[in-house]
């Protein structure tokens, strides 16, 4: 397949909202998704209400590595996780939290879930 038909696919499909650039800014990587970030944020939300963690914050860590329930996050990339969580805060259902985190690696933040306000 030729470079360019390829280059086609990638860009309509970020422009979709089935991939994005990781990272940001550049065309060269992309991490596409076999559901869009929104789809990601509602079924998070699923998790955080059938889990009962509702107005507790969670660190990246926890969501993609739940040590009790087996979760959809579980070992998702964190920048589509992070995605997901912002999708949810746009919609006043997450707050993001920033924070390092210990070894300074990536993803040191968290983030605490809200209860959805009724339009």
């Amino acid at each position: 397949m030729p470079q360019q038909y390829l280059e086609y696919i990638i860009k309509t499909m970020v422009s979709e909202g089935s991939a994005f650039w990781e990272p940001p800014r550049q065309t060269r990587s992309v991490i596409v998704c076999w559901l869009k970030v929104d789809a990601w944020a509602e079924t998070l939300y699923d998790w955080v209400l059938s889990t009962g963690q509702l107005n507790t914050i969670l660190t990246y860590y926890e969501i993609q590595n739940p040590e009790t329930v087996e979760g959809p996050m579980s070992d998702m990339p964190l920048p589509l996780l992070l995605k997901a969580i912002q999708a949810l805060a746009k919609s006043g259902r997450a707050q993001q939290i920033e924070g390092d985190a210990a070894d300074g690696a990536e993803g040191g933040g968290g983030v605490r879930f809200l209860r959805a306000v009724a339009k």
